[in-house]
């Protein structure tokens, strides 16, 4: 079984002189693909095509994500047709994408949420205490804050009105858990159209591993986004 390998990983093997090949059909391989890699559609890798590649570099085969089969299906093959180092970037484009790596490709698919993200919202850890917060809120340009993780990831949000209240208490005490987050290669007028449909205003943009990116304002989502 081809060796899974995560984003880090893959870099490394990049930096080693690996060949990456997308094995997702032509049409999504042109909208973007990661930079110099190869487009072979899983349904064209025959034995004659697969003879394209070099045997003595290792071969890393990627498709959409993790629930994709057909990167672990082009690595089987390929290993049964005897390459001898092949890996399968299991999490994909959808990683490769969320971690705001460049595309090339053919197609252009307009702002994402992530290039208007901006990183000046306020935020605060579980133990501190409600006064402090608020300090931080009344001074900020939105009318909240995000409780964060020691790594940054998004634990709740604390809102401006739930703020009025004991100022000794812990964010924790009083925090929204759980808020609503986006991916941050989601196209900017998609978010900005999901957005307005339940008539809110910001978006939280954060990383697959829930780690906060920024804040989108849906006035700069509908801007850019057309």
């Amino acid at each position: 079984m081809a060796t899974a390998v995560t984003l880090a990983e893959l870099d490394r093997l990049i930096a080693r002189g690996a060949q990456v090949v997308e094995v997702l059909p032509d049409d999504q391989y042109a909208e973007g693909h990661v930079p110099g890699a190869l487009g072979l559609p899983l349904k064209r890798l025959t034995r004659e095509a697969a003879e394209h590649l070099d045997r003595d570099r290792p071969v890393v085969v990627y498709c959409w994500d993790a629930l994709c089969d057909l990167s672990p299906r082009a690595a089987a093959w390929l290993e049964e047709l005897g390459f001898e180092e092949v890996y399968d970037y299991v999490a994909g484009k959808v990683d490769w994408l969320v971690n705001r790596r460049p595309v090339q490709g053919d197609r252009t698919p307009g702002a994402t949420v992530g290039e208007l993200a901006r990183d000046d919202v306020a935020r605060c850890r579980p133990g501190d205490r409600v006064g402090e917060v608020r300090e931080q809120v009344e001074r900020s340009p939105y009318p909240f804050a995000l409780v964060l993780s020691v790594g940054g990831v998004v634990l709740g949000r604390l809102r401006r009105s739930r703020l009025a209240c004991d100022p000794e208490l812990l964010a924790a005490d009083v925090m929204e858990p759980g808020p609503s987050t986006v991916r941050p290669h989601k196209t900017a007028a998609g978010v900005a159209q999901d957005l307005a449909q339940g008539d809110l205003r910001w978006a939280i943009v954060t990383t697959a591993l829930g780690e906060l990116i920024g804040i989108a304002a849906r006035a700069d989502l509908e801007r850019r986004g057309g």
